[in-house]
């Protein structure tokens, strides 16, 4: 009896043990509409090529936003993104995202109406409290300088290339470190993280298109008020890690999708 009692103690103390590995290793369901499984890319170079992003899910910027009549045409203003992070610098969040605008806009200085100038919004709820007294953001402008809301030189690596209405972002974001206008930054969130396999956090990221001094479109992954953190999608990481593989066996490009 004591034997059999002993046997039943060690089966629940290995199936505890394996069920929290489990649960420690594996993503956590969605809490929102949508989610993003963002796996790992090691020694990842924020260069502005995307060579290393090849085989991350690419989500397209297809949702309208904050302003705007209706999805604006591809050639006028569209867009993508990526996000992956590393074990290897846990504190950081990179994103790769391609827009496509066919007029720059760039009137105000840097955290003055950012939003009424060209630019890309990352925006993050770190507790995924839903609501706005939880919600961080980040803006880069369009014009390859202005660093606005939370971010700021020390927090933020980014490189833009441009290539005629192409416009290329890889970004690295830091949340850990100092931010930039407080009104905007909400310093005490986000300011522990450090990305691990099973986290999730709520994200939009999303573009502003700015024509004749004021904002027409405001189009990202998910729909719904860019200061709404209802309307989120959940940013899930994952423990994979994304090998690199050659430039010709890329299966989806830009410009397919941009059809």
């Amino acid at each position: 009896m004591k034997k059999f009692v002993a046997f039943k103690i060690a089966v629940t103390i290995v199936t505890a043990v394996a069920l929290l590995c489990y649960m420690t290793s594996s993503p956590v369901d969605a809490k929102r509409d949508k989610e993003y499984v963002a796996k790992q890319i090691r020694n990842l170079k924020v260069d502005g090529k995307l060579t290393e992003w090849e085989r991350a899910e690419i989500v397209a910027f297809d949702e309208l936003k904050d302003v705007g009549q209706g999805i604006p045409k591809a050639n006028d203003f569209t867009g993508q993104g990526r996000v992956a992070w590393s074990s290897q610098d846990a504190t950081r969040i990179y994103f790769a995202v391609e827009i496509t605008d066919d007029e720059l806009q760039d009137i105000f200085a840097a955290d003055n109406k950012w939003w009424e100038d060209d630019s890309v919004e990352f925006m993050f709820d770190f507790k995924n409290g839903m609501v706005r007294d939880t919600l961080v953001q980040w803006t880069l402008g369009a014009n390859g300088k202005d660093l606005s809301a939370a971010a700021s030189k020390e927090n933020t690596e980014w490189v833009l290339i441009k290539n005629g209405n192409d416009y290329i972002y890889e970004v690295a974001i830091d949340p850990t470190k100092p931010r930039g206008n407080p009104q905007f930054a909400n310093p005490g969130e986000g300011k522990n993280f450090k990305a691990k396999a099973g986290l999730t956090i709520g994200l939009s990221f999303h573009a502003n298109d700015c024509e004749n001094g004021k904002r027409e479109h405001q189009i990202g992954w998910t729909p719904g008020g860019a200061w709404d953190g209802l309307t989120y999608g959940d940013l899930t990481f994952d423990d994979e890690i994304l090998a690199v593989e050659p430039a010709d066996k890329l299966t989806v490009v830009w410009g397919a999708l941009k059809q």
